[in-house]
């Protein structure tokens, strides 16, 4: 990174050694507040595409077909709304005015607005912190298909299309594939508990655009997140009369890309090339409930997803058999 931020002075006409911390230094705040900015965001979008892979966890025939037609809600709690910045850990960036620190949105937060400043040589830049989206939950409808294979194993494939909130943009798409124990249990052939596993794939985009940020040697204004998410579960469920109960408990890694978009090569590339280097990467324990009730070939489902993230998906539901 030092490397780019001397070959931005020189362009730039920065020379002296003072310009050189001070680009460093912004730089160096800038990938700081990024992330802190749009993590929340990013792991909240796990939880909302790990949840509703199924509407029941019975068997289903071979080649039978079940459409589902899915509403999602993540509820946002309060704690992942803000993050606090104080001035001892930023470089250069300073909180305009006497305030030394401040409880700044993040991508999920609510639009107040927190100017920060900063210098490089003498010359001063101010800008807005990012807003954010200012609501209480994110929601978004998907399409999910189901179809029975052999030895009681579902193939699943699901598409979440591009949902705008505010100046924030959500969209993913994933398969998984389950698979049910009680086959190969003797104890459990003829029991009407049913258990298996599940295993899943996510990918998930999350871009987000804000005020233009001038900072002399160029603009930022917008953040955008790229991930991938692998999900492992063990799932429980019972039958009784039209209505079918199930729960289960999950495990899912994720891995994260960031990237600002703006204007100033030079300087994306300084910011995009650091942020390419954070760890991004996290583990998140979770655990489904999930109800189904079952009208002839029709069905409707209702499962919460609780864990740092709680996300509730409901589904409308029709099998072709």
């Amino acid at each position: 990174m030092r490397k780019v931020v001397f070959i931005i002075t020189a362009l730039f006409g920065f020379n002296t050694q003072a310009q050189i911390e001070d680009i460093n230094a912004v730089a160096g705040d800038l990938i700081f507040l990024t992330e802190k900015y749009i993590s929340p965001a990013a792991e909240a979008s796990v939880y909302q595409a790990s949840g509703g892979w199924y509407s029941n966890f019975t068997p289903k025939k071979k080649f039978e077909v079940e459409l589902s037609l899915q509403f999602n809600m993540l509820l946002i709690p309060n704690r992942n709304k803000t993050f606090l910045v104080n001035e001892a850990e930023l470089q250069n960036i300073q909180i305009q005015g006497a305030q030394t620190s401040a409880q700044i949105p993040t991508a999920l937060g609510n639009d107040d607005v927190v100017v920060l400043e900063g210098q490089i040589g003498s010359d001063t830049f101010e800008f807005d912190a990012p807003e954010g989206i200012n609501e209480n939950a994110v929601k978004h409808g998907q399409l999910q298909a189901t179809v029975g294979l052999w030895k009681e194993t579902n193939l699943i494939v699901r598409y979440a299309p591009n949902i705008k909130i505010n100046e924030t943009n959500y969209q993913s798409y994933g398969f998984g594939v389950s698979h049910h124990l009680n086959q190969w249990i003797p104890a459990l052939k003829e029991s009407s508990y049913h258990f298996g596993v599940l295993f899943n794939y996510a990918s998930m985009s999350v871009e987000d655009t804000f005020n233009e940020a001038d900072l002399l040697i160029g603009t930022i204004n917008g953040i955008a997140v790229e991930g991938e998410t692998l999900g492992f579960n063990i799932v429980g469920s019972k039958s009784y009369k039209n209505f079918d109960f199930s729960t289960s408990l999950g495990l899912t890694s994720s891995k994260f890309d960031y990237s600002v978009t703006g204007t100033g090569e030079l300087l994306l590339t300084v910011l995009n090339q650091s942020l390419a280097t954070l760890n991004t990467s996290k583990t998140n324990f979770r655990a489904d409930l999930n109800v189904n009730y079952r009208i002839k070939d029709f069905s409707i489902n209702s499962m919460l997803t609780i864990g740092t993230y709680s996300n509730l998906n409901i589904g409308l539901n029709y099998n072709f058999n």
